[in-house]
C-alpha cells in the first residue's frame, strides 16, 4: 500500500507501535499510524486490520483486527 491513501474496508498489515488499555497503536507499511480500538497484541508484532474509517487531513486511521 505504500504511496496510496487507505479507505474503508481495505485489509493491511501493521506492526503494533504501542499497546494502551483502549486498544492498539499501529502504524502501516506506508508510515500512517492508526488505533486498533480493544485489541491485543504484542509490541513489535505484525497483525492484520480492516480499515474502518481513514482520515486523509490528519493522515490517521481506525482499524479492527482481522481474525
Amino acid at each position: 500500500m505504500t504511496g496510496t491513501l487507505l479507505k474503508a474496508g481495505d485489509e493491511v498489515d501493521v506492526l503494533v507501535k504501542s499497546a494502551k488499555p483502549f486498544g492498539l497503536l499501529v502504524e502501516s507499511d506506508s508510515g500512517v499510524h492508526g488505533l486498533v480500538r480493544g485489541g491485543s497484541a504484542a509490541v513489535g508484532a505484525t497483525v492484520r486490520v480492516r480499515v474502518i474509517e481513514f482520515d486523509a487531513a490528519e493522515s490517521r486511521f481506525s482499524a479492527m483486527l482481522v481474525d
